[in-house]
Protein backbone atom coordinates (compact mmCIF):
# COMPACT_ATOMS: atom_id res chain seq x y z
CA UNK A 1 0.00 0.00 0.00
CA UNK A 2 1.26 3.23 -0.94
CA UNK A 3 2.51 5.35 2.34
CA UNK A 4 2.07 9.32 1.90
CA UNK A 5 2.87 11.43 4.71
CA UNK A 6 2.16 15.36 4.58
CA UNK A 7 3.22 17.89 6.73
CA UNK A 8 1.94 21.20 7.22
CA UNK A 9 1.42 23.63 9.97
CA UNK A 10 -1.40 25.40 7.75
CA UNK A 11 -4.39 23.29 8.46
CA UNK A 12 -6.59 25.14 5.43
CA UNK A 13 -3.72 23.77 2.87
CA UNK A 14 -3.34 20.70 5.08
CA UNK A 15 -6.64 19.64 4.17
CA UNK A 16 -6.41 20.88 0.39
CA UNK A 17 -3.43 18.81 -0.07
CA UNK A 18 -5.75 15.81 1.07
CA UNK A 19 -8.63 16.65 -1.26
CA UNK A 20 -6.09 16.85 -4.43
CA UNK A 21 -3.97 13.70 -2.73
CA UNK A 22 -7.12 11.36 -3.01
CA UNK A 23 -8.71 13.19 -6.43
CA UNK A 24 -5.39 12.11 -8.28
CA UNK A 25 -4.94 8.66 -6.36
CA UNK A 26 -8.92 7.66 -7.24
CA UNK A 27 -8.69 4.09 -6.40
CA UNK A 28 -4.75 3.19 -5.87
CA UNK A 29 -4.40 1.79 -1.99
CA UNK A 30 -3.07 4.46 -0.30
CA UNK A 31 -2.49 5.49 3.06
CA UNK A 32 -1.89 8.99 3.84
CA UNK A 33 -0.85 10.23 7.84
CA UNK A 34 -0.78 13.96 8.45
CA UNK A 35 1.82 16.13 10.38
CA UNK A 36 1.32 19.97 11.16
CA UNK A 37 4.95 19.89 12.56
CA UNK A 38 8.40 18.79 11.72
CA UNK A 39 9.38 17.32 14.87
CA UNK A 40 5.98 14.66 14.48
CA UNK A 41 7.10 13.53 11.58
CA UNK A 42 10.42 12.79 12.40
CA UNK A 43 9.69 11.17 15.55
CA UNK A 44 7.24 8.96 13.21
CA UNK A 45 10.23 7.86 11.20
CA UNK A 46 12.98 7.94 13.52
CA UNK A 47 11.29 6.44 16.48
CA UNK A 48 8.47 4.08 14.60
CA UNK A 49 9.87 3.35 11.61
CA UNK A 50 7.34 5.14 9.55
CA UNK A 51 8.70 4.92 6.25
CA UNK A 52 6.53 7.04 3.60
CA UNK A 53 7.20 6.43 -0.16
CA UNK A 54 6.20 10.03 -0.74
CA UNK A 55 6.62 13.04 1.81
CA UNK A 56 4.58 16.41 1.23
CA UNK A 57 6.22 18.79 2.76
CA UNK A 58 5.27 22.58 3.26
CA UNK A 59 8.93 25.01 3.30
CA UNK A 60 7.77 27.72 6.04
CA UNK A 61 6.68 25.75 8.78
CA UNK A 62 7.59 27.08 13.07
CA UNK A 63 10.70 25.36 14.32
CA UNK A 64 11.74 23.45 11.57
CA UNK A 65 11.04 24.16 8.19
CA UNK A 66 10.77 21.67 5.20
CA UNK A 67 14.46 22.28 3.83
CA UNK A 68 16.05 21.53 6.54
CA UNK A 69 13.07 18.49 7.41
CA UNK A 70 14.18 17.36 3.74
CA UNK A 71 17.25 16.94 4.59
CA UNK A 72 16.66 14.61 7.82
CA UNK A 73 14.33 12.97 5.80
CA UNK A 74 16.38 12.30 2.91
CA UNK A 75 19.27 10.32 5.69
CA UNK A 76 16.88 8.91 8.00
CA UNK A 77 14.08 7.89 4.99
CA UNK A 78 16.30 7.96 1.95
CA UNK A 79 13.79 6.25 -0.77
CA UNK A 80 10.67 8.81 0.62
CA UNK A 81 10.11 10.73 -2.68
CA UNK A 82 10.03 14.67 -1.27
CA UNK A 83 7.31 16.95 -2.79
CA UNK A 84 8.06 20.54 -1.70
CA UNK A 85 4.73 23.29 -1.26
CA UNK A 86 5.29 26.73 -0.58
CA UNK A 87 3.44 30.16 -1.20
CA UNK A 88 6.89 31.09 -1.37
CA UNK A 89 9.12 31.03 -4.88
CA UNK A 90 12.11 32.60 -2.78
CA UNK A 91 12.75 28.95 -2.01
CA UNK A 92 13.22 27.94 -5.52
CA UNK A 93 16.94 27.49 -5.60
CA UNK A 94 16.79 26.26 -1.87
CA UNK A 95 15.47 23.11 -2.44
CA UNK A 96 18.03 22.19 -4.45
CA UNK A 97 20.26 21.64 -1.30
CA UNK A 98 18.10 18.21 -0.65
CA UNK A 99 16.76 15.14 -2.87
CA UNK A 100 13.55 15.87 -4.23
CA UNK A 101 11.13 15.35 -6.87
CA UNK A 102 8.98 18.56 -7.50
CA UNK A 103 8.79 21.97 -5.70
CA UNK A 104 4.92 23.28 -6.03
CA UNK A 105 3.38 26.48 -5.39
CA UNK A 106 0.38 26.99 -3.34
CA UNK A 107 -1.61 28.97 -5.84
CA UNK A 108 -0.63 26.12 -8.00
CA UNK A 109 -1.30 23.24 -6.45
CA UNK A 110 -4.57 22.19 -8.15
CA UNK A 111 -2.86 21.93 -11.73
CA UNK A 112 0.81 21.13 -10.46
CA UNK A 113 0.43 18.56 -7.49
CA UNK A 114 -1.28 16.00 -9.50
CA UNK A 115 1.85 16.01 -11.81
CA UNK A 116 4.69 16.37 -9.40
CA UNK A 117 2.58 12.74 -7.46
CA UNK A 118 2.36 11.17 -11.12
CA UNK A 119 6.77 12.10 -11.23
CA UNK A 120 7.06 10.65 -7.58
CA UNK A 121 5.18 7.27 -8.20
CA UNK A 122 7.33 6.88 -11.19
CA UNK A 123 10.04 6.97 -9.30
CA UNK A 124 9.21 4.49 -6.23
CA UNK A 125 7.92 2.44 -8.40
CA UNK A 126 11.68 0.82 -8.97
CA UNK A 127 13.17 1.43 -5.92
CA UNK A 128 13.68 -2.12 -3.46
CA UNK A 129 14.39 -1.31 0.52
CA UNK A 130 14.97 -2.92 3.16
CA UNK A 131 14.13 -2.18 6.88
CA UNK A 132 16.96 -2.08 9.51
CA UNK A 133 16.33 -0.67 13.16
CA UNK A 134 19.41 0.42 15.18
CA UNK A 135 18.40 0.91 18.83
CA UNK A 136 15.41 2.51 18.67
CA UNK A 137 16.20 4.26 15.31
CA UNK A 138 14.81 2.59 12.09
CA UNK A 139 16.03 3.05 8.59
CA UNK A 140 15.46 2.08 5.07
CA UNK A 141 18.15 1.30 3.09
CA UNK A 142 18.52 1.08 -0.72
CA UNK A 143 19.34 -2.73 -1.73
CA UNK A 144 21.62 -1.18 -4.56
CA UNK A 145 23.22 0.18 -1.79
CA UNK A 146 24.26 -3.25 0.67
CA UNK A 147 27.56 -5.21 -0.04
CA UNK A 148 26.63 -8.20 2.54
CA UNK A 149 25.31 -8.67 5.72
CA UNK A 150 27.52 -10.08 8.14
CA UNK A 151 26.29 -11.97 11.74
CA UNK A 152 28.60 -11.90 14.51
CA UNK A 153 27.59 -13.53 17.91
CA UNK A 154 24.82 -11.21 18.98
CA UNK A 155 24.35 -8.47 16.59
CA UNK A 156 24.33 -7.97 12.92
CA UNK A 157 26.37 -6.05 10.65
CA UNK A 158 24.66 -4.60 7.01
CA UNK A 159 28.17 -3.62 5.09
CA UNK A 160 26.92 -0.40 2.69
CA UNK A 161 28.72 0.97 0.47
CA UNK A 162 28.05 4.37 3.04
CA UNK A 163 29.07 2.22 5.85
CA UNK A 164 28.54 -0.09 8.12
CA UNK A 165 24.98 -0.10 10.45
CA UNK A 166 25.07 -2.74 13.15
CA UNK A 167 21.68 -4.09 14.50
CA UNK A 168 19.84 -6.80 17.04
CA UNK A 169 17.89 -8.03 14.11
CA UNK A 170 18.46 -11.55 11.93
CA UNK A 171 20.48 -11.21 8.60
CA UNK A 172 16.66 -13.16 7.32
CA UNK A 173 14.36 -10.52 9.50
CA UNK A 174 16.13 -7.50 7.56
CA UNK A 175 16.12 -9.65 4.21
CA UNK A 176 12.77 -10.70 4.66
CA UNK A 177 11.51 -7.00 5.34
CA UNK A 178 12.18 -5.87 1.64
CA UNK A 179 10.89 -9.55 0.07
CA UNK A 180 14.49 -9.74 -1.24
CA UNK A 181 15.37 -13.21 -0.59
CA UNK A 182 16.18 -14.52 -4.41
CA UNK A 183 18.47 -10.80 -4.02
CA UNK A 184 20.94 -12.30 -1.77
CA UNK A 185 23.24 -15.56 -1.57
CA UNK A 186 23.70 -17.05 1.28
CA UNK A 187 28.02 -18.08 1.21
CA UNK A 188 28.80 -18.75 4.71
CA UNK A 189 27.02 -19.63 7.93
CA UNK A 190 27.51 -15.79 8.91
CA UNK A 191 27.59 -14.41 5.68
CA UNK A 192 25.11 -13.32 2.63
CA UNK A 193 26.15 -11.38 0.20
CA UNK A 194 23.84 -9.16 -1.80
CA UNK A 195 24.65 -10.44 -5.64
CA UNK A 196 24.19 -6.89 -7.05
CA UNK A 197 27.11 -6.03 -5.08
CA UNK A 198 29.31 -9.28 -7.02
CA UNK A 199 32.04 -8.46 -9.41
CA UNK A 200 33.54 -12.32 -9.49
CA UNK A 201 33.99 -15.54 -7.63
CA UNK A 202 36.86 -17.55 -6.84
CA UNK A 203 36.73 -20.63 -5.13
CA UNK A 204 36.36 -19.56 -1.81
CA UNK A 205 35.17 -15.89 -1.42
CA UNK A 206 33.26 -13.65 -3.36
CA UNK A 207 35.16 -10.11 -4.89
CA UNK A 208 32.37 -7.43 -4.42
CA UNK A 209 31.90 -3.93 -6.22
CA UNK A 210 34.26 -2.22 -3.61
CA UNK A 211 37.35 -4.41 -4.04
CA UNK A 212 36.34 -6.57 -0.98
CA UNK A 213 36.18 -9.92 -0.48
CA UNK A 214 33.45 -12.53 1.19
CA UNK A 215 33.94 -16.12 2.46
CA UNK A 216 32.06 -19.38 0.92
CA UNK A 217 32.62 -21.68 2.97
CA UNK A 218 32.44 -25.13 2.02
CA UNK A 219 28.96 -26.17 3.58
CA UNK A 220 27.93 -23.47 0.86
CA UNK A 221 30.01 -23.64 -2.13
CA UNK A 222 27.91 -25.77 -4.10
CA UNK A 223 24.70 -23.41 -3.27
CA UNK A 224 26.90 -20.55 -4.32
CA UNK A 225 28.17 -21.31 -7.18
CA UNK A 226 24.78 -22.87 -8.97
CA UNK A 227 23.61 -18.82 -7.22
CA UNK A 228 26.26 -17.10 -8.99
CA UNK A 229 25.81 -19.01 -12.31
CA UNK A 230 22.12 -18.63 -12.42
CA UNK A 231 22.81 -14.59 -11.77
CA UNK A 232 25.29 -14.98 -14.33
CA UNK A 233 22.78 -16.01 -16.89
CA UNK A 234 21.11 -12.73 -16.45
CA UNK A 235 24.41 -10.63 -17.08
CA UNK A 236 27.61 -10.26 -18.95
CA UNK A 237 29.16 -8.21 -16.44
CA UNK A 238 30.01 -11.05 -14.25
CA UNK A 239 34.05 -12.11 -14.05
CA UNK A 240 34.07 -15.49 -13.28
CA UNK A 241 37.90 -17.58 -11.37
CA UNK A 242 37.08 -20.87 -10.83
Amino acid sequence: MLQIAVCDDEKLYLNEVLRILHDTLGDTPNRIQTFQNSAALLAAVEEDGYIPNIAVLDIRMDEVDGITLAKQLNRASPTSKVIFISSYSGYLMDVYETEHVYFVLKPNMEERLPVALQKALASTATVKTLSVKSGSYHQRIRLDAILYIERLKHKTIVHTDEGDIETAQFPKTIIDSGGAQADFIRCHQSFWVCSKAIAAMEREQFKLRDVSFVPISRTYRNESRKAFFELLAGTVKQEIKV
